[in-house]
């Protein structure tokens, strides 16, 4: 009998056997691919914790038992077992389930997250207000290694010997980040991994647990009869790790698939009298082959298109980028380019193996990134950063005090800036704006495609500036490259359309992956006279490329794939309003407003803010009205 779908979860898991434990791992794994070729999502690490999640899951009451996961793109198998089983064929669709824990969209989702190394510091704070209430319920974090290599883990294991109480963290060891993991922590977290402890571990467990019947029996039951025996020899693993430094009790390293084990040091952990850390092994990709040989790729994976003839290949933003620095370091040996383990994700793979003395992944670590390319640039390097537009706003300090006040030149290339789709709001990179605009020295720049994203780099590592050029995730402008007009000092305003009388009905300046979209609505409108400009450098403001077009019209809309709060709008309004002929000028914005934006896809978020041609279209109706 299928058991997924006919249990009460997680209740009935306390009833179940090893044989049926099995099973609905095989079961839950089977689930899982198909959610995701249906939906796309995390496939590779949520096939990895399906024997963790199960056994938390029959060891401990959730949600009165907190489980704080790390990144939580990890949480499937935990949504399945806490009443969204069905719900998951919604997984990142419109108005569907968050592809992370939701604190909104489940009692047992305790904290959310989307960024690396923020579940220490969370469960110590909900561990210290279950001590300051007089409460008992546990508290457990699930991290990953990769974890590690965020600067915010350490500050919290700094913190640890603060706790006297129970506190668990089960360090989820599968030797992989989104990409592989980099650093002295990855290599140290190895050598435990690779220690005999391990092996002789597993292989004496196993024979211990071989004589415990595998059907008719609750596995709950059976670990509870032996565990004085069981305890005994899980407290005989003596390996000496760093964590024990920080304050921690220390068991591992241990099969993370071994569901009689891992329960037996679940079991042991939940009655300790302070904080305790398992070390568990496990397989990214586990039970489904494709993801066991490239956990990489199948990380994240797409949902799988109907048969429809092979699709054209369009190039992403992100290649052009990997292509761009490229080209530009067969000429610039002083270039160097720094990622936060996201080379894959920014088009780096093919850079790194070309330029291995050029390029550096310092892992999940932010704010050493930038302050690493500052050291670079002050060395007589010049830095390119790639990074998500949303992992930059964790190095805003490091921008604002090590960068920009010392006027250290280098360029930040944000990825994935704007609107992301199914990631939903801890990945929308739609604050970059806000937060770059106001820093003295920062020289703000967004291409329209991809053909000025190539520009625009190279232009910029020419500089001796401090340059952010941001771009949006996916495939360039079928567009691309059909206005061209050379990016110079001095001369940075692009027009787009202009029609032939003014003054002009309406002037629109259009940022970076709003410029087509403006484009195409001018064109449509072509009873009214619509000028359409591309400034392609925002800040500083091209005002002798700008102002002449602004003084000869009554009314400018500015149009961005950011927050309207302080954007690109309320910065140009705010200069030109100054004494510049300007006064009479009537300002309209259309971009995100104050608000979180939910997931979903692509065209149904631009259509929800009208950053679509015919949404633009509209607005400008309702301006000319």
């Amino acid at each position: 009998m299928q058991l997924l779908d006919h249990l009460q979860f997680p209740n009935d898991l306390k009833n179940l056997s090893i044989a049926e434990l099995d099973q609905l791992s095989s079961e839950i794994r089977t689930r899982l691919i198909d959610i995701c070729h249906a939906c796309g999502g995390h496939l590779a690490s949520n096939l990895g914790v399906v024997e963790l999640t199960l056994v938390l899951h029959t060891l401990f009451d959730s949600p009165k038992d907190q489980f704080v996961w790390d990144t939580s793109h990890q949480t499937y198998v935990h949504k399945m077992l806490t009443n969204r089983l069905e719900a998951l064929w919604t997984l990142r669709q419109d108005n569907g389930l968050s592809g992370f824990a939701k604190i909104s969209e489940s009692e047992h989702d305790i904290f959310g997250a989307g960024h690396a190394s923020t579940a220490l510091s969370a469960a110590l704070g909900l561990a210290h207000a279950r001590e300051m209430q007089g409460k008992n319920h546990a508290v457990v974090a699930i991290i990953g290694d990769a974890t590690l290599s965020g600067g915010m883990s350490f500050e919290a294991l700094n913190n640890v010997d603060s706790l006297n109480k129970n506190f668990i963290c089960v360090l989820n060891d599968n030797n992989m980040s989104i990409s592989p993991p980099v650093g002295s922590m990855a290599t140290y977290i190895t050598k435990v991994r690779t220690s005999q402890t391990y092996v002789s571990t597993k292989l004496k467990f196993n024979k211990m647990v071989s004589k415990f019947p595998k059907i008719g029996v609750p596995l709950k039951k059976l670990v509870e009869k032996t565990l004085d025996h069981m305890r005994d020899f899980v407290l005989d693993l003596k390996e000496e790790v760093i964590f024990q430094e920080f304050g921690f009790q220390y068991l591992g390293p241990i099969d993370g698939h071994n569901i009689p084990l891992l329960m037996t040091a679940l079991k042991y952990a939940k009655s300790y009298p302070g904080p305790i850390l398992i070390h568990i092994v496990t397989q990214k990709g586990k039970g489904h082959q494709p993801a066991e040989k490239d956990p990489v790729t199948y990380h994240g994976v797409s949902p799988r298109k109907k048969e429809t003839g092979p699709a054209p290949v369009v190039q992403t933003y992100s290649q052009v980028f990997g292509q761009t620095v490229s080209d530009i370091a067969k000429n610039a040996p002083s270039i160097a380019v720094i990622t936060p383990a996201m080379s894959g994700g920014s088009g780096l793979d093919a850079f790194s193996k070309s330029y291995p003395h050029q390029f550096f992944d310092v892992g999940i670590a932010e704010e050493h990134a930038i302050t690493f390319a500052a050291g670079l640039s002050k060395g007589g390097i010049k830095p390119v950063v790639a990074i998500y537009s949303t992992f930059l706003q964790r190095g805003f300090d490091q921008l604002v005090h090590d960068v920009c006040l010392q006027k250290l030149p280098m360029v930040l290339a944000l990825d994935r800036a704007g609107l992301v789709g199914e990631d939903g709001p801890t990945h929308h990179g739609v604050l970059d704006f806000s937060y770059l605009l106001p820093i003295p020295n920062m020289v703000v720049t967004a291409p329209k495609d991809g053909s000025e994203l190539t520009a625009l780099l190279h232009w910029a590592v020419s500089q001796d500036e401090v340059v952010s050029i941001r771009y949006p995730r996916g495939p360039i402008p079928e567009e691309s490259g059909q206005i061209q007009t050379p990016i110079q000092k001095g001369s940075y305003t692009e027009v787009m359309y202009a029609p032939q009388n003014h003054p002009y009905d309406l002037v629109v300046i259009a940022i970076g992956s709003m410029a087509w979209p403006a484009y195409h609505a001018a064109v449509l409108l072509k009873q009214f006279n619509v000028l359409v400009l591309n400034p392609r450098v925002l800040k500083p403001i091209d005002q002798t490329g700008i102002l002449p077009y602004l003084l000869k019209t009554n009314h400018v809309l500015v149009i961005e794939e950011g927050h309207l709060i302080g954007g690109v709008g309320s910065f140009f309004q705010s200069y030109f309003n100054q004494d510049l002929g300007c006064a009479h000028l009537k300002w309209h914005a259309m971009g995100i407003p104050d608000q979180f934006v939910d997931h979903g896809k692509m065209t149904t978020l631009r259509q929800k803010f009208g950053l679509t041609s015919s949404g633009i279209v509209e607005k400008m109706t309702q301006i000319l009205a």
